[in-house]
């Protein structure tokens, strides 16, 4: 069977991760701007185009198609109508709970009710679906890494911030925190443009904003530090950067949320956005640094067994055309 992954965005972790898990060809559909809205007048007909060009040529018979946003699956859905296909929808957090997607809620529930499949990353998002009519899968690729050059050693004590400067990411608490352990060094990833004004006044000799990186440079630095920083005010997120540490078997900082204490099960210190949690999570990840290393791996090695059950089980449920 041959199954395509699309997305509308210039790029996606996950989208290259199920690529690379499923051994399907991922194609980014993208045109300007990235998440300007003042674009999407123009860009969405140009893209919805694109879509379907890309698909009659390349006639899959299944599509794999990431939401946000919802019109990049309703043009799969009118491909796979017209040819009789099959389509999944990989559902992210944000399209099922924030808007301006929830405005289309109505739009959702009609294309996940023909889908074969919703993908979520936990359970609560998948009782959204199931009360729409829809079916789900809960299912996370692994992160695959190229092979690491890493240099040098790397510094003494350092943590890495994982950020995308958006609105939920607590980032003034996690600097107001980072300012108490001065012999800890915090690279903040992402691109500066992107931060609010009074965010890069915190700049000092051990908080260093290092811009959005080259891929290579990225995983270098994961490679080289104790372990990951990543936290978010929006309840059931799956983070990027949490995944990204837990298949680099790194230690992780997250959110002290429900969904992610059941995800990073292992290796993890969980933190409420204030200053004072995150300050107290810090010093108790390098007490216990070396029994979260351990139990990280062994997370990975659980998380690889699970994905290879679920692979399997999709594969099964594409080829005998099963819908529950």
């Amino acid at each position: 069977m041959k199954i395509l992954y699309l997305i509308w965005a210039p790029y996606n972790r996950r989208a290259e991760s199920f690529g690379q898990g499923l051994e399907c060809e991922v194609c980014f559909v993208h045109y300007f701007q990235y998440q300007k809205m003042k674009w999407s007048v123009l860009k969405y007909p140009l893209m919805a185009v694109k879509t379907l060009w890309l698909l009659f040529r390349k006639r899959p018979d299944c599509v794999i198609l990431m939401t946000p946003p919802l019109f990049n699956v309703l043009f799969g859905y009118i491909y796979c109508f017209i040819m009789k296909r099959k389509f999944l929808i990989d559902a992210h957090t944000g399209s099922l709970i924030s808007r301006p997607w929830t405005h289309f809620r109505w739009l959702h529930r009609f294309l996940c009710r023909r889908a074969v499949k919703t993908i979520v990353t936990n359970e609560e998002l998948a009782k959204l679906i199931r009360s729409w009519g829809g079916r789900t899968l809960i299912m996370n690729p692994p992160v695959r890494f190229p092979p690491i050059k890493t240099g040098p050693a790397g510094i003494n004590r350092s943590l890495v911030v994982v950020t995308a400067f958006s609105f939920d990411e607590p980032l003034n608490e996690i600097l107001c925190a980072a300012r108490e352990h001065p012999d800890i060094h915090f690279y903040v990833t992402g691109n500066k443009s992107k931060a609010e004004p009074g965010i890069l006044v915190f700049q000092s000799e051990h908080i260093h904003f290092t811009g959005f990186l080259p891929k290579e440079d990225y995983l270098r630095l994961l490679k080289q530090s104790d372990g990951v920083l990543c936290l978010t005010t929006r309840d059931f997120t799956l983070q990027s950067g949490g995944e990204e540490a837990l298949f680099m078997g790194k230690p992780l900082i997250t959110s002290n949320f429900r969904i992610l204490r059941e995800f990073f099960r292992k290796g993890t210190v969980y933190v409420d956005p204030w200053k004072a949690s995150i300050s107290e999570g810090i010093r108790i990840f390098y007490r216990d640094r070396r029994r979260l290393e351990d139990e990280m791996l062994h997370l990975r090695e659980e998380f690889e067994s699970e994905w290879k059950s679920k692979k399997s089980r999709l594969i099964q449920i594409l080829n005998s055309g099963e819908k529950h």
